[in-house]
């Protein structure tokens, strides 16, 4: 083999080793939020800006259950992780009250569930787990586990959704993630995933 082939072929062997290289130190991201440290697998950050929604801060992220199969729409369960004393003593809600530590309840997070519209209209409602015994009057406390919010179809969500939001204290963070009505049977394994997936993915 010519000098000046054997030389094009090592260097575009050494090329490919730096390819791959460079490909297995982009399969993680560091991530550290309220001094939680984290190795996050690449494909299960998400990073782009939804217009609508606020950018997460820098001492936060979002993350996906799994990578997104459709880059050009919106993924499903998108969990944010944010530092909890941004939003601590907070009153805009039950839901943060409770995360806050600022109320106690002995409601679980349910099921059974209720859905309640609330005073922004009649695209807004409230999801709350009601207590199965009831209370000293005769009426079964509620916990606000989610607030809903209807979406019509449009280029990034084609079909029409009634998108729930819940939030929780985890380990001085704040939990947050979005899923549709319809899987409102499974929210409490889906948050029980997302908190695993960050144990998985924490640096000890």
């Amino acid at each position: 083999m010519p000098a000046v082939f054997k030389a094009l072929a090592l260097l575009l062997g050494a090329g490919t080793i730096a390819a791959i290289a460079a490909s297995s130190g982009d399969r993680f991201a560091h991530r550290e939020v309220a001094g939680n440290r984290f190795e996050v697998p690449a494909d299960h950050l998400f990073d782009a800006t939804i217009s609508w929604l606020p950018a997460p801060g820098q001492d936060s992220f979002v993350f996906l259950f799994q990578p997104n199969p459709k880059p050009d729409q919106i993924p499903k369960h998108r969990v944010l992780v944010q530092r909890l004393s941004r939003f601590c003593p907070g009153d805009a809600s039950q839901m943060l009250r409770i995360a806050c530590g600022q109320e106690q309840t002995s409601v679980s997070d349910g099921p059974p569930y209720e859905k309640v519209q609330n005073e922004l209209g009649s695209w807004s409602s409230d999801i709350y787990s009601v207590d199965t015994r009831p209370g000293e009057n005769g009426v079964k406390d509620k916990r606000q586990i989610a607030y809903c919010q209807l979406f019509e179809p449009n280029p990034v969500k084609p079909e029409p959704s009634n998108l729930c939001t819940t939030f929780w204290a985890y380990d001085g963070m704040m939990l947050q993630f979005s899923f549709d009505e319809t899987e409102l049977p499974r929210m409490r394994t889906m948050k029980a995933e997302a908190m695993a997936l960050l144990d998985r993915w924490r640096v000890r």
